[in-house]
């Protein structure tokens, strides 16, 4: 049975918004192992990874037209990506193929690559290492989302029910480490975030929120839970003309439970 307690000094690596542009995950691994010498325990991906495996997966997907491309994660082979990488789902996923997985959860996602779908909801120790809670998706428009329809817009929507269970998950599994969701908490930006994701905060009290969503980088703290939004990968900010500042944040947890942000993608 395991250990229901994480390892000592645990080193990971969170991700922005990828759109798709699975190159800079690679590069983005690249650089946390020449400062940590060795490669990052686990890497986490806070949504819109676009891991379109092939056409279908990319009808699958709501996605503006003018943004539509398939990207490289189908270029990808075994060996690639070197760290385990656990991703969620934001609002442009090939979410008809996800939603399609048997689980359980989290999912590996492509052939033998290391890639794996956390789900909807939910939280568990990754890596015997971190205690991780999860929910994809953003708010509805819709203040109190039902169950979802099958139209590919619906589906970038997370449930009351699946904010239920992120809750309950993470109270069964205790003290959680990081708390992943696609969208921002509100009130930390004026006219950004939702407040089904801040009351999973104030519940739930990780040590460590990580978001993103925005195309944003940004710290603040409720509570005492740290919050760190990601910017996205170089080139989709490039597109909108925006600073890359914050892209990934290499991150280690110490034998204490701390965490501590060992560096910032510039």
């Amino acid at each position: 049975m395991a250990s229901l307690e994480p390892d000592n000094n645990t080193t990971f690596l969170a991700i922005g918004d990828v759109h798709g542009h699975w190159d800079c995950v690679i590069e983005a691994i690249a650089m946390a192992e020449a400062i940590l010498g060795k490669v990052p325990d686990l890497v986490l991906q806070v949504g819109d990874a676009e891991p379109h495996r092939n056409e279908e997966d990319l009808a699958g997907c709501h996605t503006p037209k003018k943004y539509r491309s398939l990207g490289d994660f189908s270029a990808l082979r075994q060996g690639d990506i070197r760290s385990p990488l656990y991703f969620i789902g934001g609002n442009h996923e090939p979410y008809v193929a996800l939603d399609a997985l048997p689980g359980p959860f989290p999912a590996p996602w492509g052939d033998d690559l290391s890639v794996y779908y956390l789900g909807r909801a939910g939280a568990t120790m990754l890596e015997n290492r971190l205690k991780v809670a999860w929910l994809s998706g953003i708010s509805s428009p819709n203040a109190d989302p039902g169950t979802r329809s099958e139209s590919l817009r619906a589906r970038t929507y997370f449930s009351r029910e699946e904010v239920a269970t992120t809750l309950h998950e993470a109270s069964r599994l205790g003290e959680i480490d990081v708390l992943l969701t696609h969208d921002w908490p509100s009130d930390m930006r004026v006219g950004r975030g939702n407040d089904s994701t801040r009351d999973l905060i104030e519940a739930i009290r990780p040590t460590l929120h990580l978001c993103g969503h925005m195309h944003a980088g940004f710290e603040g703290t409720i509570g005492t839970t740290i919050v760190n939004a990601l910017n996205a990968v170089p080139p989709a900010t490039k597109k909108q003309g925006r600073e890359r500042f914050g892209w990934w944040r290499l991150y280690e947890r110490d034998e204490s439970g701390g965490i501590r942000c060992l560096e910032v993608g510039r």
